[in-house]
């Protein structure tokens, strides 16, 4: 492997391990897939994946919990009892988000359950927040409903506020809510937290008001 693609490879494994979403054997997963067409040293990307993945529990030990993730992480399962789909980590895109987010309206109507809306942060949104300390939110409701999007946004927006963020946001569906400032720091944990995260969350936390109906 030449300089060049070592230090493409570094960047994008420091991404990945400082997004606190996956473990070693994913991201090495996650290079080989993404250099598939150049000749990898997996000895080498290992050792780079070993060292990167040690700086970052180094650095754990100096952040003072709750970080703003864990506000964060707590701000959606209060949505989710809201009845909001959330999803950490919705794919690269808006349009992956949207997507992931049906998928879960999807199974969780199959369990009798039926949720306004939804809000997601993807990939993309994670590496801005390591530069521009800003993470934005994007939202929305199932039924194409401009009120009802008002509505859940403005309910996002109580949500993030309660658990001390400050937003910028004008009030408009077309434009995503932002959290700053938002310092990411996120623990690796082993949890799942996007499609199948985001159903198991939904439905941990409202099997009361299910039944209470």
């Amino acid at each position: 492997m030449n300089d060049e693609l070592i230090e493409e490879i570094c960047y994008e494994i420091s991404v990945l391990i400082d997004s606190g979403f996956y473990d070693c054997e994913e991201i090495l997963e996650i290079i080989e897939e993404q250099f598939i067409d150049e000749e990898l040293s997996l000895d080498k990307v290992n050792h780079i994946i070993s060292t990167k993945y040690n700086e970052k529990l180094s650095k754990e030990k100096k952040w003072v919990r709750p970080t703003d993730f864990d506000k964060l992480k707590e701000s959606f399962i209060q949505l989710n009892k809201n009845n909001i789909v959330t999803i950490h980590n919705a794919g690269y895109t808006i349009d992956e988000g949207v997507h992931d987010s049906f998928e879960v309206f999807h199974h969780l109507k199959s369990k009798d359950l039926t949720p306004d809306g939804f809000c997601f942060y993807h990939f993309q949104d994670i590496e801005r927040a390591f530069e521009s300390k800003l993470l934005s939110i994007a939202f929305g409701d199932f039924e194409n409903n401009e009120k009802k999007s008002l509505e859940i946004g403005k309910i996002i927006v109580d949500v993030l506020k309660n658990n001390g963020f400050s937003i910028n946001w004008n009030e408009d569906i077309n434009t995503r809510i932002e959290i700053k400032p938002f310092k990411w720091e996120k623990f690796f944990d082993n949890e799942d937290y996007e499609m199948e995260g985001s159903f198991n969350s939904f439905l941990d936390n409202n099997k009361q008001n299910k039944y209470n109906k």
